[in-house]
């Protein structure tokens, strides 16, 4: 009894590094910043879809001390405060370089895509995956 079970012991472990060795024959997936689109994704506006321009104002760390929206078609004034506040607690600027500003103001576009767009990235990534067979899709998580 003790035999059979070492016996399946090494027969397992054959299988996994034949296994992984053959997932190492894979090539990598490629790497994505956050926030950056994926290759079959459209970032233009399209009917349905929510966007504003959002002005954060950092210290050197790149901590958001201040926020405000500028040009936007978000009409709730609560959608508005949260999307900055989201900004404020969440997100990190880059920390600055010699020679900058104590404080200084980035820009981030923010959209909140509609459901047409969302059709029309999930038909594109359809599309994208035919003559891209190699491009698996393990390495785009929806």
């Amino acid at each position: 009894m003790r035999i059979s079970g070492t016996i399946a012991i090494i027969a397992g472990l054959l299988v996994s590094s034949t296994a992984s060795s053959a997932m190492s024959n894979q090539a990598a997936c490629p790497k994505f910043e956050a926030g950056a689109a994926y290759p079959w994704q459209n970032w233009d506006l399209m009917p349905g879809d929510h966007y504003a321009w959002v002005y954060i104002e950092i210290d050197k760390t790149g901590r958001a001390l201040k926020c405000s929206i500028g040009e936007n078609n978000i009409l709730d004034p609560e959608t508005r405060f949260r999307l900055c506040r989201a900004y404020s607690e969440d997100w990190r600027g880059p920390p600055a370089a010699a020679g900058d500003p104590e404080r200084r103001t980035i820009n981030r576009h923010f959209t909140l895509l509609g459901a047409a767009h969302e059709l029309a990235n999930q038909k594109a990534r359809k599309q994208f995956q035919g003559p891209y067979p190699e491009e698996r899709p393990s390495c785009y998580p929806e």
